[in-house]
C-alpha cells in the first residue's frame, strides 16, 4: 500500500490548487470563529479549514459541492474525536512529547520517499499548517497509549483461541491468502446512519478510481484502528474475515477495490493488493493414556477409569506420576506425529481437545485410550507462529474495546456545533 513520492506531491499539488481555488465562498466566513465546542474544548472554524483543506489538497479531490461537504462533515468528525481522545488522555495524566508527534509525523511522510520538510513547505505555501498532521498523531498517540492502559492488561488470549485459530489456518492452508487494506465508515446518525455509511462509501470508491491513495484516505475517514497504517491489515487467509468480506475477496483480482460492503453498524471497502497460495501441515506431540477392556461389558468402568485419570492429570511431564496410583491405567508417549498420518476420527477428535488437556476416549482394539496434546505446532508457508497469532487476536479485541470506548465518550459528551 505505499504511494510513490511522485503521486502523492501531485495529489497535494492539484488538490491545494483546487481547494484553495474554492476556499470562497465554502471557507470564507471560517476565519476566527467557533466551529464546535467538545465538552469545554472549542474547535475554531481555523482549525475546521485547515483540517478540510489538508484532506482536500492530500487526496486530490475535485472539490465539487457535494465532495466539501462530505470533507467538511468528516473533518469535524475527525476532530470531534481527536478532541475526545486527548481529553481523555488528560483524565490519566497522559503527555505526548514534540518528540514522539515528530517521530510519527516522520515515519508517516518518510515511507513516500518525500522529506517532512519539502512536505511542510509545500503545504505551507499554500497556507496549510503542518501543524494539523501534527495534531492528528498527537491524538492517535495518546489514544492508542489510553487503550492499552485502560484494556491491555484486561485482554487475556487463552491457548484455546490459540489452538482455535491456528487448527482453523491448517484447515485453510491450501486456500488463498490476501494482501488486505480497509476503510470502515461507521453507520453512525451523525452521518445518516447506514444510507449514509454507503454513500461515503461509494465516494471513496470514486475517489480512489481518481487516483487519490488509498492509505491517505483510509488515515482521514476509516473508523477502524487500522486507519493508524493506512488501512494495511496485512496477509489475511482465506476464512479469518468476516463473511461477508471473505465472500467478495474470492471474487476479486490482485489491485481490485470492492464495491461498498455493509456489516452490521458500518460498510467496508478493502482493496486487495496481492494473493498467494501457500501449503501447511500440523504436528501433533501426544501422549497415551490406555485401559485395557477384556469385553464389551467392561467399556462403561473403563470410561469411567480415564474419566477420573484425565481429571488427575496435570501435564505431559508429569503425567506418568501423576497417574501412577490409578489401577488398570497405563500411560506411554507417543511423542510428535503427522496429521497425514492419523485418521479422521482421531483428527476430529483432536481438533477438538487443547492443547494441555486430555481427549474424549476412544476405542481401539482390545483398549480404551485417550490422548493428552502435549503442543500442536503448525508448519509451512505463510503459517503464523504462535505469537504472531496471539498479537493478531490481542489487535481484533483492543480494537473493539477502543471502539466501544470511543462510542462511549460521543455519548457522554456534550458536542455543540455552531
Amino acid at each position: 500500500m505505499k504511494i510513490s513520492a511522485s503521486k502523492l506531491l501531485s495529489s497535494i499539488a492539484l488538490g491545494i490548487v483546487a481547494a484553495l481555488s474554492y476556499s470562497a465562498p465554502a471557507f470564507a466566513q471560517t476565519a476566527h470563529g467557533i466551529a464546535a465546542v467538545v465538552n469545554d474544548d472549542v474547535i475554531t472554524t481555523y482549525d475546521l479549514r485547515q483540517r478540510s483543506l489538508f484532506m482536500m489538497a492530500t487526496q486530490g479531490i475535485e472539490p465539487t459541492d457535494e465532495s466539501k461537504r462530505q470533507i467538511l462533515a468528516q473533518a469535524m468528525r475527525n476532530l470531534v474525536d481527536e478532541k475526545l481522545q486527548i481529553q481523555e488522555s488528560k483524565k490519566y495524566d497522559q503527555t505526548i512529547s514534540p518528540e514522539a508527534v515528530a517521530n510519527g509525523v516522520q515515519n508517516i511522510i518518510s515511507r513516500n520517499g518525500i522529506s517532512v520538510e519539502e512536505f511542510s513547505g509545500r503545504l505551507a505555501a499554500a497556507g496549510i499548517s503542518i501543524s494539523t498532521l501534527q495534531d492528528q498523531i498527537r491524538a492517535e498517540i495518546a489514544w492508542q497509549r489510553i487503550i492499552g492502559g485502560l484494556y491491555g492488561s484486561r485482554i487475556r488470549i487463552s491457548d484455546a483461541q490459540i489452538d482455535e485459530t491456528l487448527t482453523r489456518v491448517s484447515a485453510n492452508a491450501d486456500k488463498p491468502s490476501y494482501r488486505v487494506a480497509e476503510i470502515y465508515i461507521e453507520a453512525t446518525p451523525d452521518i445518516g446512519g447506514m444510507n449514509g455509511a454507503v454513500q461515503g462509501a461509494e465516494a471513496m470508491i470514486e475517489q480512489l478510481g481518481q487516483g487519490a491513495p488509498f492509505q491517505i484516505l483510509a488515515r482521514q475517514f476509516s473508523s477502524a484502528p487500522s486507519a493508524a497504517k493506512g488501512g494495511d491489515i496485512g496477509w489475511i487467509r482465506e476464512g479469518e474475515l468476516r463473511e461477508e468480506i471473505n465472500a467478495v475477496l474470492l471474487q476479486m483480482e490482485k489491485g481490485q477495490i470492492s464495491k461498498p460492503i455493509p456489516v452490521p453498524g458500518g460498510v467496508y471497502v478493502v482493496a486487495l493488493a496481492d494473493k498467494k497460495i501457500s501449503t501447511s501441515e500440523t504436528f501433533y506431540t501426544l501422549n497415551q493414556i490406555n485401559y485395557q477392556i477384556e469385553d464389551q461389558s467392561d467399556l462403561p468402568a473403563a470410561k469411567a477409569a480415564l474419566e477420573k485419570a484425565a481429571a488427575a492429570a496435570k501435564s505431559c511431564d508429569t503425567l506418568a506420576k501423576d497417574l501412577k496410583e490409578f489401577e488398570g491405567i497405563g500411560t506411554s508417549e507417543m511423542g510428535e506425529i503427522r496429521a497425514g498420518d492419523l485418521t479422521e476420527d482421531i483428527l476430529e477428535v483432536l481438533a477438538a481437545t487443547n492443547v494441555g488437556e486430555v481427549s474424549t476416549p476412544m476405542a481401539t482394539g482390545n483398549s480404551l485410550i485417550s490422548v493428552m496434546v502435549c503442543d500442536r505446532t503448525v508448519r509451512g508457508s505463510g503459517i503464523p507462529s504462535r505469537d504472531e497469532v496471539e498479537n493478531r487476536l490481542l489487535s481484533q479485541q483492543e480494537a473493539q474495546a477502543s471502539r466501544r470506548h470511543l462510542r462511549n465518550l460521543r455519548r457522554k459528551a456534550t458536542i455543540v456545533s455552531r
